[in-house]
C-alpha cells in the first residue's frame, strides 16, 4: 500500500470518527423530551413510617383498605380484620422507590399508556398513584403521580391485583402458643 493510499484511508477513518463525535455532541444538545433525574429523592413526599392508611381501587375487584393502628396495620375494607404485614411491606416501600425515567403528564397520551382510566388506583395516605400499562421492551410500569408519570420497575401490581384473602394476617394457633394440643 503506497502513501497516497495510507492517508486516504486515514482520511476517512478520522472523517467517520469526527461523524460520531458529532452525532454524540448534537444528541446532548438537543436533549430528549424524557428527563434523567439524578436526584430522585422525595416522588411522593413520604416515608413508609409516615404512611397511615393506604387504599388499593382495583377494577373489577373489591376496594382494599388498610389503616395502621398502633403499629400494627389492619384491614378495614372488604373484612376487617389484622393485616398481612409481609404483603404490606411491599407497598409501604413504594414511597422509596426510585424510578429514573419521568415525563410531564401533557406530553403523553394517557389513554394509551392505560392511565386514563388507570389499571389501578393506590392511596397512601391522601397521594394518589395510578396504575397504567407496561413498556413492551422491559417490563416497567407507568406510574402516574400528580402531573407527573414516572417509568418504574413492576414489581407491585401483581401483589395489588393478588385475591383480597391473602392480605388478611394468618391466624395464630393458639394452642401451640399454650403448649396444649388437641388429641
Amino acid at each position: 500500500m503506497n502513501t497516497l493510499a495510507r492517508r486516504r484511508w486515514l482520511n476517512l477513518v478520522l472523517l467517520v470518527l469526527l461523524g460520531l463525535v458529532g452525532g454524540l455532541a448534537m444528541l446532548v444538545w438537543l436533549k430528549p423530551k424524557q428527563e434523567r433525574h439524578e436526584d430522585l429523592s422525595g416522588w411522593l413526599d413520604l416515608t413508609p413510617a409516615q404512611i397511615e392508611q393506604i387504599e388499593v381501587e382495583r377494577p373489577g375487584q373489591v376496594k382494599l383498605v388498610f389503616t395502621r393502628q398502633e403499629d400494627r396495620w389492619w384491614m378495614s375494607a372488604p373484612e376487617h380484620g389484622l393485616a398481612n404485614p409481609i404483603l404490606l411491606n411491599p407497598i409501604l416501600h413504594l414511597a422509596e422507590t426510585h424510578c429514573a425515567l419521568q415525563y410531564a403528564v401533557a406530553e403523553l397520551d394517557l389513554k394509551s399508556l392505560q392511565l386514563d382510566p388507570p389499571q389501578l388506583r393506590l392511596k397512601l395516605n391522601d397521594q394518589e398513584i395510578r396504575f397504567g400499562t407496561t413498556t413492551p421492551t422491559d417490563g416497567q410500569r407507568y406510574l402516574q403521580i400528580a402531573q407527573t408519570v414516572h417509568l418504574c420497575p413492576d414489581r407491585l401490581y401483581p401483589l395489588l391485583t393478588s385475591a383480597e384473602a391473602s392480605f388478611r394476617a394468618p391466624p395464630i394457633d393458639t394452642s401451640a402458643l399454650s403448649g396444649t394440643k388437641n388429641k
